[in-house]
């Protein structure tokens, strides 16, 4: 396995490790308020990994889907403020009650 990916697969480990501890203890409030930064950050750490792996030349189709993922994943990510549970969306809308307890969710 080259260096370099390997690298990249032990930082892509340790961040995935402590991002799922934050959102399964963090507070309602905090989810809310750091997941754009969150996500914002993991796409450029992903983008830059890319590039150096890429050796800097990564086509510009690749940083606009990273885009859209992100902005998606921005916009359909909601947090339950009864249950404090982290509802990932299926597709391309916004889940409408909380999965695990049922309450509605705010927009």
């Amino acid at each position: 396995m080259p260096r370099h990916f390997a690298i990249f697969m032990v930082c892509w480990v340790v961040l995935g490790i402590g991002v799922g501890i934050f959102y399964k203890r963090a507070t309602y409030a905090t989810k809310k308020s750091a997941h754009p930064f969150l996500v914002i950050g993991f796409g450029v750490v992903f983008l830059g990994f890319t590039e150096w792996l890429m050796r800097w030349n990564v086509p510009w189709f690749f940083i606009v889907a990273l885009i859209v993922i992100t902005f998606l994943n921005i916009r359909n990510t909601q947090f339950c403020s009864g249950c404090n549970a982290t509802i990932y969306p299926r597709g391309f809308t916004r889940p409408l009650f909380c999965s695990k307890c049922g309450v509605a969710l705010k927009s």
